[in-house]
């Protein structure tokens, strides 16, 4: 197959990058928006470790709306177009993965205002691509199993702060102070 051929062939295997387009999601024109509005942006191949635990998509992807409706949603939940760049670049490297409901949260963590949060991302349609349904900060909480949320996978090599930011988590929209039933 001619170089040319494998480039277009890789080019329909997969959505449009997030990182390509990440600055016209947050930042674009009305009409640059609606150009990509309802589209499927390519994160990271997903890693053979992840596919044996049961995240079987060839890749992760999110959704135009996805992106949208965390924009500027709160103080703590405004990730940047660098947080998202980070997100494409940390996915793959999870400090922990729950298995919740039907899908998955990866547990990763990025910086923003200089200092390193765990991010909650949840994953769906596991057998057709992993598609990022939400994302969230992940906060402190007093309880560590949540709900449905069952821890699988814990990364070996963790360092103490990451550990210690892995320590009763709860991801959820709202911090626990203001989430259901609080």
């Amino acid at each position: 197959m001619k170089e040319h051929d494998k480039a277009e062939t890789l080019k329909r295997k997969y959505p449009p990058s997030l990182k390509d387009n990440i600055h016209t999601i947050l930042y674009g024109s009305k009409p640059e928006k609606e150009k990509i509005q309802g589209q499927f942006f390519h994160l990271a191949d997903t890693p053979k470790f992840m596919k044996r635990l049961g995240l079987k998509g060839a890749y992760f992807s999110i959704r135009y709306g996805v992106i949208a409706r965390h924009k500027n949603k709160d103080a703590d939940h405004n990730l940047t177009e660098q947080n998202w760049i980070d997100l494409c670049n940390v996915i793959t490297k999870p400090l922990a993965i729950a298995k919740y409901g039907e899908g998955y949260r990866l547990f990763t963590s990025v910086k923003t205002d200089g200092k390193y949060i765990v991010v909650g991302v949840d994953i769906k349609n596991i057998e057709k691509g992993s598609d990022v349904n939400s994302v969230s900060t992940a906060f402190k909480y007093n309880q560590t199993k949540q709900g449905n949320e069952d821890v699988i996978y814990i990364e070996k090599e963790l360092t103490p702060e990451q550990a210690a930011l892995l320590d009763g988590l709860y991801s959820l929209s709202l911090p626990p102070d203001q989430g259901p039933g609080r």
